[in-house]
């Protein structure tokens, strides 16, 4: 293999090594490669890629990417950079049946002559299953890139080490056990892109180093996701109410249960379901029974598997936070030229679906970092800054929003209504008051304003900060008018919860 070194070797030299060979790291490593830098990406997977696309879902063991077989929809920022940059990539990607899915064409299947504005070009969601993007970003680096200033290194890689310099203040490479020897590589930069279960704290106390501040919140979920195919002669069937587009996504909140429906490529889909770790009896929906009991009882999923053919078994998705480490401390960096990025630095819920785009986008803005400062600590701050501007805003935004939602489903376990906004003395829960304003209104508003549509669309793809426009009054009214017109609809999560329970524990 061109670029698989997996045998005892002298040191071999490199500008940087990224550390992790799924998303964010490869595209760490073609962005700094595209710099005129060498690269080394270091994968501890040693799986062999099987012949072509079709076949990676379904023999590709990428046990060091937990989430490689989950729902997942790619969104505008890493869309946009892949025609931008890369433009042979994408026509491979959709070639090989990934579909794109714009707001343009979401605006005209709800509205009959919707006004567009140039920017609306922008919005836009790549769906792909991330097995099968991640199978053909690797083969077009290794077919493009390797030998080229690239190397992939994998190979059983069964210990990691990151070296420092004789005073312990700035990289200077790592040292690799794997099954065929010891490597190692000298370098002047390490990425981590290794994901949330970062050894990075591990690494860098090994080496006399203080290891990042974590913080983290709870998810407050767990998620199972399965893969269908569509049978044949079959047609997939309505999305959100709507004739189902190329690249359609809907979710679906019971309050108790989130569901989501993932359109994907060549006549394939999946369904996720997310429940609270801690609401026990629905524990049971990661059996491969009961999740289908599950799917059929929802009304929004029921008839996509009845049209489907389940291609996986269900997969388990658990322990989830969302955290941040800090490789900063007084403004300097802990080890000199040591970045994280994607999840290693920050990981948000992945129900939300940001995870590469934001992984994608982190490993861009170091690279714009390291061209516009020279110094190490320059460096650190300069990437610092940009991951605070475009990557923290919507870590916190998630751990706000997960925090409701998990005080909605703990009401839900209790028995209580967690929309009843009026208190036992008659007066108004304001916050929950606001929460139904804009959960029952932005529904309707987004059917009747191409304005709010397009707004909502512009946010979800991270092309707008986290606020929903609040600074817009005049979209305000429209959702304000909306909860007014359908405030006294009986918009309740069915099924219930009971009915639920009921569903799945039928015998």
């Amino acid at each position: 293999m061109r670029a698989n070194y997996e045998q005892t070797s002298s040191a071999r030299r490199f500008d940087v090594v990224v550390v992790g060979g799924s998303i964010a790291g490869l595209a760490a490593a073609m962005a700094l490669c595209g710099r005129g830098l060498r690269v080394a990406c270091v994968e501890r997977d040693s799986t062999p890629m099987p012949a072509d696309h079709l076949l990676a879902f379904e023999q590709w063991r990428r046990e060091g990417a937990g989430q490689i077989r989950h729902s997942h929809v790619l969104l505008a920022p890493l869309v946009n950079a892949l025609r931008r940059d890369i433009p042979r990539f994408f026509d491979i990607l959709t070639d090989a049946g990934a579909e794109v899915l714009t707001f343009k064409d979401v605006a005209r299947n709800t509205f009959e002559a919707p006004q567009f504005l140039p920017e609306d070009d922008d919005i836009s969601f790549l769906s792909c299953r991330r097995v099968v993007f991640e199978f053909l970003l690797r083969r077009y680096m290794l077919d493009t890139l390797a030998g080229d200033g690239f190397a992939f290194i994998h190979g059983d890689v069964r210990a990691l080490h990151v070296r420092a310099d004789g005073h312990g203040h700035r990289v200077a490479g790592v040292s690799l056990k794997t099954a065929n020897g010891a490597l190692r590589l000298d370098a002047e930069n390490i990425v981590d892109a290794s994901g949330r279960n970062t050894r990075a704290p591990r690494w860098l106390a090994a080496a006399g180093i203080e290891p990042p501040a974590l913080e983290e919140h709870p998810c407050g979920i767990f998620y199972t996701s399965r893969f269908y195919r569509l049978k044949d002669g079959a047609e997939y069937p309505l999305l959100d109410g709507r004739t189902s587009l190329a690249g359609g996504v809907a979710g679906i909140d019971l309050g108790y249960l989130k569901a989501g429906i993932f359109r994907s490529d060549n006549r394939t889909f999946s369904i996720t379901l997310a429940a609270d770790p801690e609401d026990a009896p629905l524990r049971i929906v990661a059996k491969e029974r009961e999740f289908d009991l599950a799917t059929r009882a929802i009304d929004a999923t029921r008839d996509w598997v009845e049209e489907s053919t389940p291609i996986s078994k269900v997969y388990l998705y658990g322990n989830l936070t969302n955290s941040r480490r800090r490789y900063l401390r007084d403004g300097r960096p802990l080890l000199a030229n040591f970045f994280a990025i994607g999840d290693a630095h920050i990981h948000t819920n992945p129900i939300a679906g940001r995870g590469c785009a934001l992984g994608w986008t982190s490993a861009l803005e170091l690279a714009e970092a390291l061209d516009a400062e020279s110094g190490p600590a320059q460096r650190a701050r300069e990437f610092d800054a940009r991951v605070e501007r475009l990557v923290v805003p919507w870590y916190e935004h998630q751990v706000k929003r997960d925090a409701d939602a998990l005080a909605i489903n703990k009401a839900l376990q209790r028995g209580e209504n967690p929309y009843d906004f009026n208190r036992p003395d008659g007066s108004i829960d304001e916050a929950i008051r606001r929460r139904v304003i804009f959960r029952k209104g932005l529904r309707y508003a987004t059917r009747q304003s191409v304005d709010v549509l397009r707004l909502l669309f512009r946010q979800v793809n991270l092309l707008d900060p986290p606020g929903m426009g609040e600074e817009r009054p005049d979209l305000a009214r429209l959702v304000l008018e909306g909860y007014q017109k359908t405030a006294q609809e009986d918009d309740a999560p069915r099924p219930g919860r009971e009915e639920f329970l009921q569903a799945v524990q039928a015998p």
